[in-house]
């Protein structure tokens, strides 16, 4: 939507000026006269030099729903919010996502109609709890929930990438010292163990082929784990039954599964809550969930839960027998259900999970730090042994490795 640097007068008679999205001057001076101000002018404002677009993240969704709550809440139209919002917001990017909603409003869309226009922006989830508080009349409500959903979102986000950055990491950082062990240390030592012509058991052949491959061929095994990393990577978000059984491996990893497979069960969980909390019946509401979830093999049991459901089952016999859904997680969704109180059972859920999640975090770096000194030791060792034990034995002891 076209932005426009104006000048008007306010109600008292002073000339004021500012910037403000519009369809087009008249539009705007409409707007403005609502508000009990004249238009005097109008100029379009050219975009500048930019080097590099903005985009719209999670924290500019969260003060949008914080916004947009509140001057609701303050008994502000819904449309006059949206375009005091736009005014306020300093992402250029989230100012056009506004302003499309403006435009949909203004030609009689409902907001949820207009924000299904842009999924890239709101995801089933933001726009499922949007509808709900559209039909209930509770939409002030609903955004006031969203924002906090946004906010345990962000730490669910955060809690993830710590878990997998971490020991990804630590890979890296052992493989880097293997490598450099393979490309300088041991050549210098077998260099001197061909010097003396003594024999070499196989354990120290097998530790200068690696060697030499490293030295002399690190161009090529440099281009198969580059490929080889690069066609797993692809071929596990290819979606499809492999995705699948990606994911229902990550969950197996020691240690970083588990810590995985608590948060997916944090926020299937909290989802659902706020789902069925909005008033959004609980087979709608899991279709949501399969896509929130973030693992499909945990995706696939809550859609398989959702047909059982079809078919007549309650919510928690259709999670029974589930191996990813621990005998805890279903011993609620039974109390909730026989209380009528499912959405709290739920919460109550999440809570435990997210603070296992968090918690679980800290221990993986706590844990994977004594794992990667003990790996390095270890690797460091038996470099030592397979090639200066050939060197002790044959020229200090005399005997045979």
């Amino acid at each position: 939507m076209p932005l426009y640097a104006w000048k008007a007068i306010n109600a008292d008679g002073k000339t004021i000026s500012g910037k403000s999205q519009a369809v087009d001057p008249s539009t705007l001076a409409a707007h403005m006269e609502q508000s009990g101000q004249l238009l005097l002018k109008a100029a379009l404002v050219k975009p500048g030099l930019s080097f590099g677009k903005q985009k719209v993240g999670r924290e500019q969704l969260l003060n949008f729903s914080f916004q947009l709550s509140m001057m609701m809440r303050a008994g502000v139209t819904i449309l006059d919010a949206l375009r005091d919002v736009s005014e306020g917001e300093g992402n250029s990017a989230m100012r056009e996502v506004i302003g499309n909603l403006v435009e949909g409003l203004s030609s009689g869309k409902t907001l949820s109609q207009a924000m299904a226009t842009q999924p890239k922006i709101f995801d089933e989830v933001y726009l499922n709890l949007i509808q709900a508080g559209e039909q209930t009349g509770q939409l002030t409500e609903v955004l006031e929930d969203l924002t906090e959903t946004l906010k345990w979102q962000h730490e669910m986000a955060s809690q993830t990438k710590k878990a997998l950055t971490y020991p990804i990491i630590v890979t890296v950082v052992i493989t880097g010292v293997m490598l450099f062990m393979l490309g300088f240390v041991v050549p210098q030592i077998t260099q001197l163990l061909k010097t003396l012509q003594i024999e070499l058991p196989w354990q120290t052949k097998v530790l200068m082929w690696m060697s030499d491959g490293v030295v002399h061929h690190w161009p090529v095994m440099g281009l198969i784990v580059g490929s080889l990393v690069i066609f797993g990577v692809f071929f596990a978000k290819v979606p499809g039954p492999m995705q699948g059984r990606v994911d229902r491996l990550k969950l197996g990893i020691p240690i970083v599964g588990k810590v995985l497979s608590r948060i997916s069960l944090a926020r299937f969980s909290y989802v659902l809550a706020m789902l069925y909390a909005a008033g959004v019946t609980v087979t709608d509401a899991l279709k949501v969930v399969e896509k929130a979830v973030g693992n499909k093999a945990m995706a696939e049991a809550v859609k398989s839960a959702r047909i059982q459901i079809g078919k007549g089952k309650s919510l928690s016999a259709a999670f029974t027998g589930s191996e990813l859904f621990p005998p805890m997680v279903v011993s609620m969704l039974r109390v909730g259900e026989a209380t009528g109180s499912l959405d709290k059972s739920l919460k109550n859920v999440s809570y435990m999970y997210t603070r296992e999640a968090r918690d679980a975090v800290e221990n993986l770096q706590a844990s994977l730090q004594p794992i990667m000194t003990v790996v390095l030791g270890g690797m460091m060792a038996l470099i030592i042994v397979f090639t200066l034990g050939p060197l002790y034995i044959n020229v200090i002891g005399g005997g045979k490795f």
